[in-house]
């Protein structure tokens, strides 16, 4: 006679083991589909948050140089005695934290990303001339400057890789298609009485050193250093026929990036289209493409000097602390 007791013993190994794979064949999915689509959308989320933490941290550079400025309007402006210092902090990667694969197992969460927060020196360089600037003695050579930049690189696992860089008070974004300006740097063309125009700029330039690799807050110290104006902006170029702003790369699309940066500010300011030329050349000797715009003015007399010049000079010290320890 058969023993009951071992069919049953075979139906309870048997429903274990489709059990087993039932859970397996769960997890499985779960890891291949929902774990991705969870670490992208975080890490989607984490890039906008860069986004709009450079935005901050460009705001707070603007109000702490421009909060020592008593007249703005000057082409020497006049500073208050003690320089400024702001403190920001910047998240650099996410925590794959699920709060549904948290009841399972801390392996089924995404893997965290890491960012990297550096200062750059890009090895682009900007170049500010002027009629009067260019055959004057007083050219001490403070042009070109190098770009200096303060730079988050990403470490995405299931996102593309993006490049946030704050750069001569301006904000940009880099990836496989190119560079694009999120925020315009401090750069204004206006038009003025009598078909003048004035150009203002301030190239905001950035010193400090290292880099710090995590996923976690970042503080930033932010000092501002006390210098002397830049003698292109003094009292005795105030009037030209012609200025010029360049920026000078090896990268063709960064290079067409700021060409396009520059027409859209003329643009946005409601330039004569006879104001201007923008325009960009290679150079086959340094293999470097220029982008520039010059201002010549509308008016029809090219002995006139009908373009205003001023150049406000900013930089600042910049302390960078890790606020963690990264997780891998």
């Amino acid at each position: 006679m058969k023993n009951s007791c071992y069919d049953r013993a075979l139906s309870e190994v048997i429903g274990f083991v489709l059990l087993l794979g039932i859970i397996v064949a769960a997890v499985s999915l779960y890891s291949t589909y929902l774990i991705p689509a969870s670490g992208r959308e975080y890490e989607i989320a984490q890039m906008d948050s860069v986004g709009n933490q450079f935005t901050d941290y460009k705001l707070t550079v603007d109000a702490l140089w421009s909060s020592r400025l008593i007249n703005v309007n000057s082409p020497s402006p006049v500073l208050n005695v003690n320089p400024l210092i702001a403190t920001t902090t910047l998240k650099l990667g996410t925590g794959g934290n699920s709060p549904l694969s948290r009841l399972y197992s801390p392996f089924l969460n995404p893997a965290p990303s890491v960012g990297t927060l550096a200062f750059n020196t890009t090895g682009d360089t900007l170049n500010i001339d002027s009629s009067s600037y260019h055959n004057s003695s007083g050219n001490r050579g403070e042009f070109p400057i190098r770009i200096a930049s303060v730079e988050y690189s990403s470490n995405n696992y299931y996102w593309i890789q993006q490049r946030y860089s704050y750069q001569l008070g301006g904000v940009f974004l880099s990836q496989d298609e190119g560079t694009i300006n999120r925020v315009s740097p401090l750069i204004s063309i206006t038009n003025a009485a009598n078909r003048s125009i004035v150009v203002n700029i301030v190239p905001v330039q950035v010193y400090g050193n290292g880099s710090i690799s995590s996923n976690n807050p970042v503080r930033l110290d932010i000092l501002q250093k006390t210098v002397t104006p830049y003698n292109i902006s003094s009292s005795s170029y105030y009037a030209n026929s012609w200025v010029n702003l360049s920026v000078t790369s090896a990268d063709p699309k960064t290079s067409a990036m700021w060409q396009q940066l520059f027409r859209e500010i003329a643009i946005r300011e409601q330039l004569d289209s006879l104001a201007y030329t923008t325009g960009t050349f290679y150079d086959p000797g340094t293999r470097r493409y220029t982008s520039f715009i010059q201002i010549t003015g509308t008016n029809p007399d090219s002995n006139m000097n009908d373009v205003t010049l001023y150049v406000q000079r900013v930089e600042f010290d910049i302390l960078m602390y890790s606020a963690g320890t990264a997780t891998t």
